[in-house]
């Protein structure tokens, strides 16, 4: 008898700074089912300062819990893949993108290669990452026994100040 692959609790976090910034987020939610990635919550969209020093338009963000049969590089390729069906092309380094898909946690697996690092480097430095993150887990611990709202916590204000609900964005239109 053939059993059926583990269900893995993954968290990605979603970014669009070109176009329809939310159009692209909500195609990609709405398409990650169909690539073997079940979303089970969905944080509010985060209007967000480009990060990394590349001058472009704001960001909106999201992070997303979802449930995949997917292993860690199959999961990479599925969302590169989705990403490039929403027209992401090749561009500089922390660059202006359509669409941009990243696994911040799968499991409370700790993994490393050449093309993936899990959990995410830099998601511990990023209030565009552990503000939406915290929406949908706020008692989420991180592999290493540190919690996402230690991390949230220790940012400094400049970098939090950068990320609001893009709700009161609009509201302020």
């Amino acid at each position: 008898m053939v059993s059926e692959p583990a269900l893995h609790r993954v968290y990605l976090g979603l970014g669009s700074n070109l176009g329809n910034r939310a159009a692209n987020l909500r195609l990609a939610r709405h398409s990650l089912p169909e690539k073997g990635v079940k979303v089970l919550a969905a944080s509010p969209l985060y209007q967000t300062a480009p990060w990394g020093g590349v001058k472009q338009p704001d960001f909106l963000n999201q992070v997303l819990l979802g449930e995949t049969k997917l292993k860690p590089l199959a999961l990479l390729d599925t969302v590169k893949e989705l990403e490039r069906e929403a027209g992401r092309t090749p561009s500089v380094f922390w660059g202006p993108r359509v669409l941009d898909i990243d696994i911040l946690l799968y499991d409370e697996l700790t993994f490393g290669s050449e093309r993936l690092t899990i959990p995410h480097r830099e998601m511990k430095k990023r209030a565009f990452v552990l503000a939406p993150l915290l929406d949908i887990a706020p008692g989420l611990v991180l592999p290493g026994g540190d919690t996402a709202a230690a991390c949230y916590a220790r940012l400094p204000e400049q970098e939090k100040a950068g990320v609001v609900l893009y709700a009161e964005v609009l509201s302020d239109n």
